[in-house]
């Protein structure tokens, strides 16, 4: 397995959604507090598009996350959320760039069939927090979620439960 490198302040997080639309307005608060942690934000072009329920066209949604991914001064791609759409790009995202040059991608819900395709490339992928949720998680939720990205492993303990 491929772990993309960590992260460090001053690094860039792209922002894009792959499914439902969203604008930058309800990207707000995880964008100050991605940017209080010291990462630089680079919205990705389908934020505010939308066609019906998606963050743009099926092409639209695809050049969004490919333009990250192709981006060098961009380390890790946060899925801004999820609802339906993904799969309907998934075999037209870069996926040679990503072997290439491994970046995170983070997000959960719809954003799985791109955690399933980096599986089967072997690059490692967070299962997350997307930032459309930022707001209504709690503040060790999204300390965790930052740490992860900034290769610092936490391990969870859990009593055995029949």
């Amino acid at each position: 397995m491929t772990f993309p490198q960590a992260l460090q302040k001053g690094d860039t997080i792209g922002i894009t959604s792959t499914a439902r639309k969203i604008n930058s307005d309800e990207l707000q608060f995880a964008i100050e507090f991605l940017e209080q942690k010291g990462f630089n934000i680079k919205l990705g072009s389908c934020i505010g598009k939308e066609d019906n329920q998606f963050a743009g066209t099926d092409k639209e949604r695809t050049a969004s996350i490919n333009e990250l991914i192709e981006d060098d001064s961009v380390q890790a791609i946060l899925c801004a959320r999820g609802g339906y759409g993904s799969v309907r790009i998934v075999d037209q995202i870069n996926w040679h760039a990503l072997q290439s040059s491994p970046k995170w991608i983070c997000g959960y819900s719809d954003v799985t069939v791109l955690h399933a395709r980096l599986n089967r490339l072997s690059i490692a992928s967070l299962h997350s927090t997307m930032p459309v949720n930022f707001k209504s998680n709690s503040v060790p939720a999204l300390k965790s979620f930052v740490s992860a990205l900034s290769g610092k492993h936490t391990s969870l303990k859990a009593e055995t439960h029949e």
